[in-house]
């Protein structure tokens, strides 16, 4: 019976790191390009200033400066100036409601976007050719409390640069909005691998567990 409970625990345990080590990990970590957020992990792949890097279909323009009750420009690392390049934003200038989506080409388990006034009506959804394999909307990516302003233009709670690492492998990402606007701009892509330091230690016990384990079982 012994025996019974320790290989469970030790299953339990294991299972347990597969869904840890499979988590997707949200940070705000950055690189400053002048006064615009850049991925820290990877080259940016998409900066709307020249040819499309991907092919994009749905309700989506790339424009440049603000126009009011339409668009604006995502606010740069100084919390006082706007992004002065092109950007993307969704849905496009005729449309109320809409969907962007970009088609990658390769798989890749990393993202990065430099997300402009995040507001709650703004979703962000990651897929494989079979389908979602993840989602996240505004308030999933900035840290929710009373004082987050959502739609805020220039305040850095609501505009920053979102990394997603450890995402489910996806070869496509769609950005919504059911209202003016979702913007963005230096989207990054890639394939990150970022140990977490709890994972690692878990996996030590792990270690630790089944080998006590399999000397039990050899007496």
């Amino acid at each position: 019976m012994k025996r019974f409970l320790s290989l469970f625990s030790a299953l339990i345990l294991l299972l347990g790191l597969s869904g840890v080590a499979n988590a997707t990990d949200i940070n705000h970590n950055f690189v400053a390009d002048g006064n615009q957020y850049t991925s820290p992990y990877f080259a940016t792949a998409e900066n709307f200033n020249g040819a499309l890097a991907w092919t994009w279909i749905g309700s989506g323009d790339v424009v440049s400066s603000s126009v009011d009750n339409e668009f604006s420009a995502p606010g740069g690392v100084d919390g006082i100036n706007k992004d002065l390049t092109k950007y993307v934003t969704v849905p496009k200038f005729d449309d109320r409601t809409g969907s962007y989506t970009a088609t990658l080409g390769a798989n890749y388990n990393y993202f990065g976007i430099w997300w402009g006034s995040v507001d709650t009506y703004n979703t962000l959804t990651f897929s494989d050719s079979q389908g979602i394999v993840a989602s996240f909307t505004g308030p999933d990516i900035t840290t929710l409390n009373s004082g987050i302003q959502y739609g805020n233009q220039t305040d850095p709670s609501t505009n920053l640069y979102v990394n997603f690492l450890n995402l489910p492998t996806f070869n496509s990402f769609t950005m919504t909005s059911t209202q003016y606007a979702f913007e963005a701009d230096n989207i990054a892509v890639g394939n990150v691998s970022v140990p977490e330091p709890t994972t690692l230690l878990l996996l030590g016990f792990g270690l630790v567990g089944l080998a006590g384990l399999s000397r039990k079982l050899r007496k």
